[in-house]
């Protein structure tokens, strides 16, 4: 027995009114509500509302739970996010990275590098603030809770590189640059691709 599209979205009507505000989550608990009140219906034989209203009434606290900033999220998260290095992108970019730095250092100093990636980190944080808060003003869970890994990319990147600017406190090589450089392709991938998916879902 199928849920209609406008039970459906009764029931992600009813998360938001729970104060589910981060939408991947929302999206999540609303496939899982959907899928136990379709097998409540047809092993019950209830109504949709019944059925809802039965099932909320045992699962609604364990199921809001699932929603907040915690810890389990944040290592859930952190689980996604370390799942991509295995994407057929990442893997390609880490093999290029592998292959192309003897050519990309003949372009740009490896130090000039170090601080085009200060850069870079500061930059995506600033963009990424502002297009989830202010610009389709949507919040995701997994990403606010992955967030920190930008600042383990930067931090990975200061004390593999050197402490500052200046080529003087360059302790890095290729090695250490490329691993910061993927960390950071692998985190904007991530937060692009989890954006997209819930974006057209919830346009």
């Amino acid at each position: 027995m199928k849920l209609s599209n406008q039970e459906i979205l009764f029931i992600d009507q009813y998360l938001q009114k729970a104060d589910v505000i981060f939408v991947d989550v929302r999206s999540e608990l609303t496939d899982h509500i959907a899928s136990a009140v379709e097998e409540k219906m047809e092993v019950e034989e209830l109504s949709f509302y019944d059925a809802f209203k039965a099932y909320m009434v045992e699962n609604k606290k364990m199921l809001l739970a699932t929603s907040r900033l915690n810890f389990t999220n944040y290592k859930n998260g952190m689980i996604r996010f370390s799942k991509t290095f295995i994407k057929p992108q990442n893997i390609f970019f880490a093999i290029m990275l592998l292959f192309g730095f003897r050519y990309l250092n003949q372009l740009i100093s490896l130090e000039m590098m170090s601080q085009v990636l200060f850069f870079m980190i500061f930059l995506f944080a600033f963009v990424q603030a502002i297009y989830t808060f202010f610009i389709i003003k949507k919040r995701y869970l997994y990403l606010e809770n992955s967030s920190s890994v930008l600042l383990v990319i930067y931090y990975v990147n200061l004390f593999s590189n050197g402490f500052g600017l200046h080529a003087k406190n360059f302790i890095g090589n290729q090695f250490s640059i490329g691993i910061t450089l993927f960390l950071l392709f692998a985190y904007v991938g991530y937060c692009v691709t989890t954006i997209r998916k819930f974006r057209i879902k919830y346009s």
